[in-house]
């Protein structure tokens, strides 16, 4: 929803001067002659009981809200009264109710400051309206200064009158019923989402497959599209209008967009609150549909184009509509909340006062707002400031890593014009105030080259600790694992999981007659061989007996190793303990491969912790070696170890399934394309689906020892956190190894 059109200012542009046509350091204020614009539009409402002035510059489609008071100000200045006249006028009329002298000069300054006035003497502000086209070289390049690659609206011709009858008739789904009924669907469809919330996790993983992302993009236009339709009805509903309707392309993909400026005029605020929030109950609607479908739907091709909308719904809900630091629904909705029309604009000014006073010295200060308005707006201006360069940084990172060279230089481009005009427009202000206050502009220069060096000394050399967390399962050891020594038949079950054993206990049994039969060949093939050796040795052919000398080592050789691998069809316990297997009795009858894990006999004291460490964090693991180690488990419970080993390849296997993202994990992953031929039946252990992984990344594995105590006060195969100490990099090493990650998890997921 596009609320107003025009254009967000950028960041850069709050280091520059408040000045337009002249240096408000030089200007009298009190003997200026000040007329209202001739294209401003004022009208009356009430608000808490209180009469309320709107003001529309129908132009640019901005709204200000002024008081009793401030209104009657305004009504005074006709250009040929100053700012002291009208201000006397102004206190005839009203007394004690009127605003002071400064006041009136504070009024004053923000109405030039937001071009709903201008002096007498100089020509009104300038607008470049919808619909009009300048010839003129000047507008030429102011539009081409507006222009950003990142997002190019482009308006659809007769699209807003086609939404008029379309509107009127799905009104009745903004009707008081249909509202209770769609918010108690929400609810009830995000309560069975949480019953089912560790499947829906293992499945996010999906979105990362670049095969579905032309699903994902065509799942968020559509989107996009209900999602702007339900501003649209609730708009049309409300009594207002639709002025434009179009697409916006944000880094080349298109989204729908309608301009609802005219829900401003509305006398309600709830009514324009009701209007920006339509589209994102509309599509929390939607969604919850696509809940419906996938919890109860058996096609898995319908769950899975389900599971992406609710994906899709959720992330651009949570990221965009509702973000109040973007003019989207949220920042409306917070706009209306706070009783603030242009709440951007006021912002930016509050920042912009603010770094004026502090770099150039200037006392003045127009305050719009008071009380905890003042405070709120000055607190958005700044929040709204990092959010930009965040998302400046992120849709360049993003631009580059996703069209390659032609990012590249489409983020130098879109760098241009956000910071390109402010700078060009900071550098002239400070050549017009040097020629006035010249002292300004060095106390400027020296407190900005001082703030960008102490900015830039925390940025790349002032160390930032943190603490370094690692994924942790906690398992039995390697040792305590039963593994079949021979391929074969399991055709006997001695235990069942949970009974106490002893070492050299028969466990199991396993046929493999083609072993025993080679076995049995052998040696009747070795009896031979002795036959014939006793006859060359009784003939004395030593040549003969030489040879059969032979023979006969290497086939005890090979029978000694075949008897070896048949005592292992009668599987023994290695150590004492209790038995460990998870559907023991599935496995009768199934054929198992040698070195398969067919249980586990260990005590409670036979764990140890396994832990995966991120390349960036090894050599701060790596001191920890010998340490003792904290680990924190989801319910804020403490446990402790010792790092003892830490492995000095990393590897791209994924040690544990239970640290996959495909099983609730944190560790992101791909699966192989054999994977698919591994059915559930086939992989009764488990280790084949983990063979079928691997990370996106490689990871080193460390391993952590427990005391008895420890280990048995934690459970084998509770995921954990190991926090190991505190890392000292700076920010700008942290920048640099997270886009570093980003592009080879890119080109890992291209690949």
């Amino acid at each position: 929803m596009d609320r107003l059109s025009s254009s967000v200012e950028p960041a850069a542009s709050l280091v520059g001067c408040l000045m337009t046509q002249r240096d408000p350091g030089t200007i009298d204020w009190q003997q200026q002659p000040i007329r209202i614009a001739s294209d401003v539009k004022v009208w009356p409402v009430r608000e808490t009981g209180e009469p309320i002035y709107r003001i529309e510059i129908p132009a640019t489609h901005e709204f200000f809200r002024v008081g009793l008071p401030e209104y009657t100000f305004l009504s005074a200045l006709d250009g040929h009264r100053t700012i002291a006249q009208a201000c006397g006028l102004v206190t005839a009329k009203m007394g004690r109710a009127a605003p002071s002298s400064s006041q009136c000069e504070s009024i004053a300054r923000w109405l030039i400051d937001h071009q709903l006035a201008h002096f007498a003497d100089a020509p009104p502000p300038r607008r470049g309206r919808s619909g009009q086209t300048s010839n003129s070289s000047e507008s030429k390049a102011q539009s081409l200064m507006r222009w950003n690659p990142f997002w190019i609206k482009t308006p659809v011709p007769g699209a807003a009158k086609l939404l008029l009858p379309l509107s009127l008739a799905l009104g009745f789904l903004f009707s008081t019923p249909m509202l209770v009924v769609g918010v108690l669907f929400i609810v009830a469809a995000l309560f069975g989402l949480t019953t089912r919330w560790s499947e829906f996790l293992a499945g996010a993983a999906s979105i990362f497959d670049p095969s579905n992302w032309a699903w994902l993009l065509l799942t968020a236009i559509g989107l996009k599209l209900v999602h702007e339709l339900g501003h649209a009805i609730a708009c049309h509903r409300a009594g207002g209008t639709v002025r434009e309707a179009g697409v916006v392309w944000v880094l080349m993909t298109p989204l729908a967009y309608v301009d609802v400026s005219s829900c401003w005029r509305l006398s309600s605020r709830w009514s324009r609150i009701g209007v920006a929030s339509a589209g994102m109950f509309v599509e929390g609607v939607v969604a919850s549909f696509a809940i419906v479908g996938w919890v109860f739907c058996e096609s898995e091709m319908i769950r899975w184009w389900c599971h992406h909308v609710i994906l899709t719904a959720g992330l651009s809900t949570v990221l965009f509509n509702a973000n109040v630091l973007m003019r989207f629904d949220g920042y409306f909705m917070l706009s209306d909340g706070m009783d603030v029309p242009n709440l951007a604009t006021e912002a930016n000014q509050s920042v912009r006062q603010f770094l004026r006073r502090w770099f150039l010295g200037d006392a003045t200060w127009v305050r719009s707002h008071t009380g905890w308005r003042r405070t709120a707006v000055f607190v958005y201006g700044w929040c709204a400031v990092a959010w930009r360069v965040l998302v400046c940084v992120s849709l360049g990172i993003a631009a580059s890593t996703m069209l390659g060279g032609a990012g590249v230089l489409l983020s130098v481009l879109g760098g241009w014009m956000w910071w390109g005009k402010p700078f060009v427009t900071w550098l002239q202000s400070t050549r017009t105030l040097w020629r006035t206050h010249p002292l300004q502009v060095c106390r400027g220069a020296g407190l900005g080259s001082l703030a960008v060096g102490m900015l830039g000394w925390m940025l790349v050399a002032m160390p930032v600790p943190s603490s370094v967390r690692v994924p942790v399962v906690v398992q039995y050891r390697p040792e305590s694992a039963v593994r079949v020594g021979a391929e074969g038949f399991l055709v006997e079950l001695l235990v069942n999981a949970g009974d106490q054993v002893q070492a050299g206990d028969r466990l199991a049994v396993i046929e493999n007659r083609e072993l025993l039969q080679r076995v049995a060949e052998l040696g009747i093939a070795q009896q031979q061989n002795d036959i014939r050796l006793r006859k060359a040795i009784e003939s004395r052919e030593e040549s003969e007996r030489l040879i059969l000398l032979d023979n006969r080592q290497a086939i005890s050789d090979k029978l000694q190793t075949l008897r070896k691998q048949s005592d292992q069809l009668q599987v023994r316990a290695v150590q004492s303990g209790c038995v460990i297997a998870e559907d023991l009795l599935s496995k009768l009858n199934t054929y198992v491969n040698e070195g398969d894990v067919l249980m586990v006999v260990a005590t409670p004291t036979d764990k140890e912790v396994l832990a995966v460490i991120n390349q960036s964090q090894v050599e701060d693991v790596r001191q920890q070696i010998g340490e003792p180690v904290r680990l924190v488990s989801a319910g804020r419970q403490t446990f402790w170890g010792t790092l003892d080993q830490l492995q000095p390849r990393a590897s791209d296997r994924v040690p544990n399934a239970s640290l996959a993202a495909t099983h609730g994990g944190p560790l992101a992953v791909r699966m192989k394309d054999e994977s698919s031929a591994v059915s559930s039946s086939d992989d009764r252990l488990g280790e084949a689906t983990i063979d079928a992984m691997r990370l996106l990344q490689p990871h080193f594995r460390g391993v952590l020892k427990l005391s008895a105590t420890e280990a048995q006060r934690v459970p084998a195969g509770m995921r954990l956190e190991a926090h190991f100490g505190w890392h000292q990099a700076p920010i700008a090493t942290r920048l640099k190894r997270w886009f570093q990650n980003a592009l080879a998890e890119a080109a890992e997921a291209t690949n």
